[in-house]
């Protein structure tokens, strides 16, 4: 015998004619079966018929199938019993409201069909789950027609489709990674709520640009869908004449096909985000007076409550597009990674500070007053673009970031926010880089002073408050301390002792083993009572230095070892030997064809002392009283 003999199935069909045709057919294939002609009729019926499926056409009188599954559904005692949704009607509508009522299948409502049905209701048979009739039996009791009405009502109304869709924009918003997918998203959805068979979304963009997105799920000719895309655009521009569109960004997210039909309806719905009209909505089908006030509702409906989500993504877009300008802008003078750091801090640590030791590098272009006095202004402008840029793209290379730009000076910071694993090193070798890099600065424009063209850069290392500092509206990362005001002291001291670069004792101990040093004093800076060692940076030896090193960053090994002797014996106050090395040193530089400003400064102060000796306490430090 055949398992599906007398299985019981259930009929919600109005059409008398295709009801008798389908009922013929299925108790030709062995089911018990019943009939009611609305879905209210229906739904008594599960309770007294007690159906193991239920074959079910959307429209029908009084009940619409989809209500009336949607009610079964969502009971715990009927909720099990397959439902197989059965309409002439085609449109993708349709299948919507069925499966989100919850009906298991779905299938055009046709005799040729109904191979198709069987097969699907054997299937069904198969794999429901157990149904206990007992309670459908015991609720059945309860159950009459103003209790059932009831029921519906608070179930399902008019806004099941409304309150349905508005469900799927939440949870597209959520899922959508761009506008194009958003957008993409709102057609599919679109077409669920009406036939829209050709349509077009344009969003003022920025900058009086126009996004235009076209699905054209009919698979319209070429030329049907041109003159759809040009009715839009006009309907666009009379709607927003004073929105003067300078470009265009066209998105066919579906192309042409060769369905060669009428484009019989059309509407335009405007898209408003707090209040302001941004977008519109433009939707076309082959069908004659197709938008009727149910549908026209419906799509406001469902447009209102896309309207800012697509608003949203497209602040996303414009957001991810200023990020991109700011980035290209600024990695001339931030390195991505340090930039990525900070686009990462949340706007709750945007007013928090850390204590972090960094490195500061500190330069400034020498006699700039005198340029800027003797050059045009525009002149003047060009060279410190070209000069900051090729400056900074060398702090950079070295993984640090320019603070600030300070007239000509810069200030650079290297080991914040992004981590360093020796910060004074790296700042070394950008102050390095930078000195060879003069040789590439167009000074042709400008009137330089007698001494030529030059900077001086200050380094130095230690301990800073790092964070963004200012007030709500306007704050600078960057850092504070007593380090930031010694480096911007070092970087001033360059010119009394005619180098290119000087660090302190605190960047000599932990880079002593990277670079050339030579110590060029103590002093007490301005401002400071404690003093520091100070010391200038050499790139190479003498006779070992490339072609792209200045003279400025040469030194001669046998002039450095006699100018550290006589420096020891100085502070030892052996005034005469002292003479002797450096005056060795000093030939030696000479031979070479440079000068040694810093061994005949030790020679005049030793002169000057030999005359007025220093008092019993000195202590070999020098007193800065200028910056």
């Amino acid at each position: 015998m055949d398992k599906y003999n007398n299985r019981r199935v259930l009929i919600f069909e109005d059409s008398e004619i295709f009801a008798d045709m389908l009922l013929e057919f299925l108790e030709g294939e062995g089911y018990q079966t019943d009939r009611a002609e609305n879905g209210l009729e229906g739904i008594k019926k599960v309770y007294s018929f007690l159906p193991e499926l239920i074959v079910s056409d959307v429209e029908m009188p009084l009940f619409k199938g989809y209500q009336s599954t949607r009610l079964l559904k969502s009971r715990s005692t009927t909720k099990n019993i397959p439902v197989i949704m059965f309409t002439t009607l085609s449109e993708s509508k349709d299948k919507f409201w069925g499966e989100q009522a919850g009906a298991d299948f779905y299938i055009e409502k046709s005799p040729e069909n109904f191979a198709e049905l069987s097969k699907q209701i054997k299937r069904l048979l198969d794999e429901s789950p157990e149904i206990n009739y007992d309670q459908i039996t015991r609720e059945g009791k309860r159950i009459n027609d103003n209790s059932l009405i009831e029921m519906v009502n608070n179930l399902l109304d008019n806004k099941l489709f409304q309150t349905t869709l508005i469900g799927l924009l939440a949870e597209l918003s959520s899922k959508a990674s761009s506008l194009e997918e958003t957008v993409e998203g709102v057609f599919s959805l679109l077409n669920n709520v009406c036939q829209a068979e050709i349509c077009s979304i344009m969003i003022k963009d920025d900058d009086n640009s126009l996004l235009v997105y076209n699905a054209n799920n009919a698979g319209y000719t070429q030329d049907i869908t041109d003159d759809f895309k040009a009715i839009t655009i006009a309907d666009f521009n009379t709607r927003f004449s004073d929105y003067k569109v300078i470009s265009k960004e066209l998105n066919d997210l579906f192309p042409a096909g060769n369905i060669d039909k009428r484009i019989e309806s059309y509407i335009l719905i405007p898209l408003i985000n707090s209040g302001e009209e941004y977008a519109t909505v433009h939707i076309g089908t082959s069908i004659k007076e197709y938008f009727s006030p149910l549908i026209i509702e419906n799509i406001n409906i469902f447009l209102s409550s896309a309207a800012p989500i697509i608003a949203n993504a497209l602040r996303l877009k414009q957001m991810e597009i200023l990020q991109k300008k700011t980035r290209a802008a600024f990695a001339r003078y931030v390195p991505i990674d340090v930039m990525d750091e900070i686009i990462k801090k949340s706007s709750t640590q945007s007013s928090q500070s850390e204590t972090r030791v960094v490195a500061i590098l500190f330069s400034d272009i020498r006699s700039f007053t005198t340029i800027s006095e003797n050059t045009q202004a525009q002149e003047l402008v060009n060279f410190l673009n070209n000069y900051f840029s090729l400056m900074g793209n060398e702090i950079i290379a070295e993984g640090g970031n320019v603070d600030k730009f300070i007239g000509d000076a810069i200030m650079a910071i290297f080991g914040a926010p992004k981590t360093l694993e020796n910060s004074a090193k790296n700042a070394v070798n950008a102050a390095l880089r930078m000195v060879k890099t003069l040789l590439k600065v167009d000074t042709s424009g400008i009137t330089l002073p007698k001494i030529g063209f030059g900077t001086g850069i200050g380094v130095n290392c230690g301990e800073c408050v790092v964070g963004n500092i200012g007030f709500q509206d306007k704050l600078d990362y960057t850092v504070i301390g007593d380090t930031v005001n010694l480096a911007a002291r070092l970087e001033g001291v360059t010119k009394y002792y005619q180098r290119p670069i000087i660090v302190s004792e605190f960047v000599y101990t932990d880079t002593k083993d990277n670079f050339i040093y030579r110590k060029v004093d103590s002093v007490r800076v301005m401002g400071k009572d404690k003093p520091v060692a100070l010391y200038a940076v050499y790139d190479a030896w003498q006779g070992e230095a490339g072609n792209d090193t200045p003279e400025s960053l040469i030194i001669d090994k046998e002039c450095l070892d006699q100018y550290n002797k006589g420096l020891k014996l100085y502070y030892m106050r052996e005034w005469e030997t002292a003479k002797q090395y450096f005056n060795q040193a000093l030939k030696i530089s000479e031979k070479s064809g440079k000068s040694d400003y810093l061994s005949t400064m030790y020679l005049e102060r030793i002169s000057a002392y030999q005359i007025n000796p220093p008092p019993d306490d000195w202590d070999t430090t020098t007193t800065m009283t200028e910056k």
